[in-house]
């Protein structure tokens, strides 16, 4: 997304630009250029997801795997991304109650998101759509807010 088009949104939970934050939106970044040697498949659980994504390319297997874990101490610290979409600002307010377990496996990583409230298992869903719009369409996808539940609209409409 250009300057000019982020500069339009709302950011809810601030807008990062320190070190930490631009080493992880350059994996981001890589990720959504090379979407189409990604590969990702989710199990529905009944309280959440199971999911693996995973790629052929060392080189992305890697940053999948250090993308994943800057998002893990992201979300447990509170520092949001994507704060200007609702779904993402909705992820990180309620990430307290949201249990987020990952390994690493041979070509990525392997990683359960789940709850106990059935509005955020309704949001951990939304999520996994729109990580997979993500895979499926790169950068295309990434300049959209996310789809999300009715709950969300209604509350994160000025968002």
């Amino acid at each position: 997304m250009s300057e000019s088009q982020e500069s339009t949104h709302v950011y809810r939970h601030g807008r990062g630009s320190d070190e930490q934050h631009r080493r992880d939106q350059a994996l981001f970044k890589q990720l959504l250029i090379d979407h189409k040697q990604l590969r990702r498949e989710t199990e529905a659980l009944p309280n959440g997801i199971r999911v693996q994504t995973t790629s052929e390319n060392p080189e992305l297997v890697r940053i999948i795997q250090e993308h994943v874990e800057g998002m893990k101490v992201r979300f447990g610290s509170g520092r949001a991304i994507r704060s200007w979409d609702p779904l993402f600002s909705a992820l990180f307010e309620y990430r307290e109650e949201i249990s987020m377990v990952y390994r690493n496996i041979e070509n990525g990583v392997e990683a359960e998101l789940t709850a106990d409230d059935p509005k955020l298992i309704e949001l951990i869903h939304a999520h996994d759509l729109t990580l997979h719009q993500f895979v499926e369409r790169g950068f295309d996808a990434s300049r959209h807010p996310s789809p999300v539940p009715e709950w969300v609209q209604e509350a994160y409409r000025s968002a």
